[in-house]
């Protein structure tokens, strides 16, 4: 059955407006703030505009801006009128945009205005898009809308009627194109459902907590954590449309007061050290909750934290498919458990073998998942076979082991891929920037461990004859792929070799690859935070 009291947008705000909630600060943004009131109206506003574009119900919107108050009312606008929203990383590249306007099926895009280069590039490719918005500065010759001009002109309608079951969202989980790109398709109800089970039971959010969650809109994680749950709460939420440098978060820290924060291993480790290194005093000691998800923590990487920011951090293992936190584990008192912990309330687990028989204490098997934040499935993907389900599990790629006290522990990636601050680094992309340089015969990518213990690409080159192999063309090559793809995948540290492992039919053996040594960090010529640790989204830097 169809209704407006379905509708998640509308759930959201009018739930927190029911509450008494409607001069109470929603979402802050530096110097500027909307109350819950406010967030209701420019909700309303954005979704009156869009049915006035004949933009509505199964239409597919995507949302390119940094994390707003614009941006945060597009995405609850889009879902307000009905349509769908399909939030891109404001790091994407035009190739990248133009394959996921095109994969969506996308008929609008609000965009902000310094991105409009990128979307340029990408949508003359994309026919199917046929509305523009800008935040900023609008070109009326290029058919373009005022995102504020369109919204001041519109008055607040209601809620457009969905089925709960219907598509909301759409999220691309590794954050790029790849050779398997899957767009994950919310509803209106499984994202409720995931409010429920992470927001409510695991993070306790309330109307008394201040919220500083760093992944970013376009990742399950940031969409969450920043605007989803925090709103279902009736917190305050504090956006931060920077890249996460230590600097800009400490600042927010200070001025803001955060109870609650959210963010990748990554991100934490970097605070530390540079916490450490400007003197900076336990400068995360009151807060009440520090959750760390999004890639794998490094056990020796919490003590660390502990140590060095005054917080004790929880850590959690979490997929796009279920729009938050699957497994957490409780801070330990002595900051040294990075084991993934236990399902959280609405959440089921098992691991299992190629079988699908449940596996026994201590053995390694695939992990599966089921619960009502579950994903209605992947856009697109329809007939025999496209299921993603077996009498409602959720097969997920990653290796897990439970251990005897019930304890669940995350054994690697049943494919090759591997995640870099927050985010799915695929090495065959990384493989094919590199072998387009003139230098490069062959290579190969893997994830290797920095001096902290987190994942970070390692390229092995083998040369073009002519090319001298050295310090100089490592740096060549790393810049290269920089400007190819996202800035967080580039390759930190290239080992020039004569040849790469194959099998007798000539298939890359990925798996014999190792680092000859630890890399050690002054090798990786590695540029600040904000260019390849600073979280989800990288360097910005889910999931």
């Amino acid at each position: 059955m169809t209704s407006p009291s379905h509708n998640l947008a509308h759930r959201l705000c009018q739930g927190a407006l029911d509450r008494g909630f409607a001069d109470k600060v929603a979402l802050r943004e530096g110097e500027r703030a909307w109350t819950f009131g406010q967030l209701a109206d420019q909700v309303g506003r954005v979704a009156s505009a869009l049915r006035a574009l004949r933009l509505g119900r199964g239409d597919r919107v995507a949302v390119m801006t940094r994390d707003t108050l614009e941006g945060a009312a597009s995405i609850l606008g889009i879902i307000h009128a009905g349509a769908t929203a399909v939030p891109l990383s404001e790091l994407s590249r035009a190739h990248e945009v133009r394959t996921f306007l095109d994969h969506a099926g996308c008929v609008a895009a609000v965009v902000d205005a310094d991105l409009l280069p990128v979307l340029d590039e990408a949508r003359a490719d994309v026919p199917a898009l046929r509305e523009v918005i800008v935040v900023g500065v609008a070109r009326r010759d290029a058919g373009e809308r005022d995102y504020h001009a369109l919204v001041a002109g519109a008055a607040p309608g209601p809620a457009a009627e969905v089925d709960p079951a219907e598509p909301c969202l759409i999220l691309y989980s590794a954050g790029t194109p790849s050779d398997d790109l899957r767009g994950v398709s919310h509803s209106h109800a499984t994202a409720l459902a995931a409010w429920e089970s992470f927001g409510h039971h695991l993070c306790a959010l309330s109307e008394g907590d201040r919220v500083l969650s760093l992944p970013r809109f376009a990742t399950a994680y940031g969409l969450g954590t920043a605007l989803l749950f925090p709103v279902a709460a009736g917190a305050e939420s504090i956006l931060v449309p920077e890249q996460a440098h230590s600097d800009v978060v400490f600042a927010a820290v200070v001025e803001h007061e955060p109870t609650v924060i959210f963010a990748t291993p990554s991100i934490y480790g970097q605070l530390a050290r540079d916490a450490a290194a400007e003197g900076r005093l336990l400068p995360l000691a009151a807060v009440r909750l520090a959750i760390a998800a999004g890639e794998g923590m490094p056990e020796k990487l919490l003590p660390r934290i502990r140590e060095t920011l005054g917080c004790a951090v929880k850590v959690g293992y979490g997929l796009t498919e279920l729009l938050q936190i699957a497994l957490a584990a409780p801070a330990a008192a002595d900051g040294r458990s990075a084991t993934c912990g236990r399902p959280l309330p609405g959440i089921e687990a098992r691991v299992v073998d190629d079988d699908g028989r449940t596996v026994g204490p201590d053995e390694i098997g695939t992990l599966e998942l089921r619960g009502g934040s579950m994903f209605v499935g992947y856009h697109g993907e329809t007939g025999p076979g496209a299921a993603p389900f077996h009498d409602g599990w959720f097969a997920t790629r990653d290796r897990f082991m439970v251990d005897g006290a019930g304890m669940f522990h995350h054994c690697g990636r049943v494919d090759d891929l591997f995640k870099v601050g927050g985010k799915w680094v695929s090495p065959l992309e990384v493989e094919r920037a590199l072998t387009a340089h003139e230098a490069v015969w062959e290579c190969a990518v893997i994830g290797a461990d920095d001096e902290d213990g987190l994942i970070k690409p390692l390229a092995f080159v083998v040369p073009n004859v002519g090319h001298d192999r050295g310090p100089a063309l490592a740096a060549e090559l790393r810049d290269y792929v920089k400007q190819e793809l996202a800035p967080y995948k580039y390759p930190r540290w290239i080992e020039f070799v004569d040849n790469l492992p194959r099998g007798p039919g000539g298939k890359l053996l990925r798996f014999k690859l190792r680092a000859p040594r630890r890399p050690r960090r002054a090798e990786t010529a590695a540029p600040p935070m904000g260019e390849h640790v600073a979280g989800v989204d990288d360097p910005d830097a889910t999931e």
